[in-house]
């Protein structure tokens, strides 16, 4: 028997569940494993190796190994799952307002012929220090595309992004996707980083993408990029404070 997580037949059978009165949303296998992923980032994983573990595990959610922890676990299930639906509904209702407003205004056609979309990846990051390596707080880190702050591609993701400790100094962006007549296209993100106790700091990345028809609603694993560590040197420039306190 392979190694497996037994949470995803649990999570998935939850959300099949929670959907048995909306057979247009579990019908939707993307939206399935849109709200199976959230529910999962949010359990323990729980592995099994061998027909003895998965039969443990099995009896435990049917609740014949505790039934007060087992009723207690399925609801708590179910609460999360009740909430990935909702949010994940509340972004795709976001994203076809945002595509309702191109189609109003002609932005997915052309006189000349066929309008492709790019969609871009999802952008991982870390601000550290130089000399330490240790994460650095309170640094806002701008993404940038032919010179405008670039919007995202769904909400809850921020342009710019403050790193905080939750996250350890990582920072995350989705790009809203981009039209163009070119079947492949390369840009150029630009990102910067300020900190009142560092130097400021500019970086390029460029992503080449392949045209689509439709605008990307979900997370692909295997398309995330995930940058080099921004590494920020400490602001001592003599006056650094006197700057920073003039630009105020």
């Amino acid at each position: 028997m392979k190694l497996k997580n037994y949470q995803e037949d649990v999570v998935l059978r939850a959300v099949e569940i929670a959907l048995e009165d909306h057979p247009d949303l579990l019908g939707d296998e993307n939206f399935v494993n849109d709200v199976a992923a959230y529910v999962l980032n949010r359990v323990p994983p729980r592995y099994v190796m061998s027909e003895r573990g998965f039969l443990r595990l099995a009896l435990e959610h049917l609740g014949e190994a505790d039934q007060d922890r087992s009723l207690a676990n399925v609801i708590e299930l179910m609460m999360i799952v009740n909430r990935g639906v909702e949010l994940v509904q509340s972004r795709r209702t976001t994203a076809i307002v945002d595509t309702a407003s191109l189609v109003s205004s002609g932005g997915l056609s052309t006189e000349t012929g066929v309008e492709y979309v790019h969609n871009y990846p999802q952008i991982l990051g870390r601000v550290v220090n130089a000399s330490t390596g240790e994460a650095v707080y309170g640094a806002t880190v701008t993404m940038y595309l032919d010179g405008d702050v670039v919007p995202p591609a769904a909400s809850g993701w921020q342009n710019p992004y403050v790193t905080h400790e939750q996250t350890r100094g990582h920072f995350s962006f989705w790009p809203r996707s981009t039209r163009s007549e070119e079947p492949e296209l390369t840009a150029e993100l630009l990102f910067t980083v300020e900190h009142p106790e560092y130097r400021g700091f500019r970086a390029v990345e460029r992503i080449s993408t392949s045209g689509d028809f439709d605008p990307e609603h979900t997370i692909r694993g295997d398309k995330i990029v995930s940058l080099v560590p921004f590494a920020l040197d400490a602001d001592s420039a003599p006056d650094a404070d006197a700057d920073r306190g003039r630009g105020r």
